[in-house]
């Protein structure tokens, strides 16, 4: 999707792309081979499309997503999904405010293998380990989740991060995430279905007096929601393909 985009060059919308493809330019390489078609538009705006794609082309072969995260309008980050390494995280929590509630739970998953990290063994390190990553998709981690593990760890990331909140509202779908896991047809496990935020909270401090077995049905909560993420950017991609 990125070679097809020009929306990232200072001046150039969505709209006016979109008036490119149609016009059957629909990459980079297109443009610059039938760039003598386009009378109509300005020999200005054509050398800004022109040079942006040489430093385009820069920029993707050296991997350079920060370019693109900077030249691209936030909500067409989404484009630069299938490049990069991607994390797909999300917390528990036993409240709504970074100042007064605690971050219990830290899950990571990389597209194969799901890392918990809990609070008072190994979540420190969950610190770290999102430092590797490019791009985070989070499911309403611009409001809450990232702003948490910001303030929790004393740090800024400089990751591209996708809010399937906003991007499946685009989509239609609104509402939690379980809601929305519903209406497309994902299903938890069984015994994980009914837990919800709150029973997350209250499972925490179950553990705390020394529950943990309630710790265990907390952890396999937190996977299934970072592995859920996975399937939702995928739904998501998968329908914005339809659109393009």
């Amino acid at each position: 999707m990125l070679q097809k985009t020009f929306c990232h060059v200072k001046g150039i919308s969505t709209d006016f792309e979109k008036k490119l493809w149609d016009r059957g330019i629909e990459n980079w390489d297109l443009f610059i081979v039938r760039i003598s078609e386009l009378e109509d538009i300005s020999k200005n705006k054509l050398d800004k499309i022109k040079n942006e794609i040489e430093l385009s082309r820069k920029a993707l072969a050296e991997n350079n997503l920060q370019y693109f995260k900077e030249a691209l309008p936030a909500k067409e980050h989404w484009r630069l999904s299938n490049l990069g390494k991607i994390g797909f995280v999300d917390i528990e929590t036993t409240g709504l405010n970074k100042w007064s509630d605690q971050m219990t739970v830290l899950g990571i998953y990389d597209g194969v293998n799901a890392e918990i990290y809990v609070q008072g063994k190994d979540l420190q390190k969950a610190k770290d380990r999102l430092k590797e990553f490019d791009i985070v998709v989070t499911f309403n981690g611009k409001q809450f989740d990232i702003p948490f593990i910001e303030h929790h760890f004393s740090i800024k990331y400089n990751f591209i991060h996708l809010d399937l909140r906003y991007m499946l509202k685009e989509l239609g779908y609104q509402g939690g995430l379980k809601l929305i896991e519903k209406e497309i047809g994902i299903r938890r496990d069984s015994n994980i279905q009914s837990i919800d935020g709150f029973e997350a909270v209250s499972l925490w401090y179950q553990y705390k007096r020394g529950n943990q077995k309630a710790l265990h049905t907390l952890i396999e909560y937190n996977k299934q929601d970072v592995v859920s993420l996975k399937t939702l950017l995928e739904y998501y991609l998968e329908n914005k393909k339809m659109k393009f």
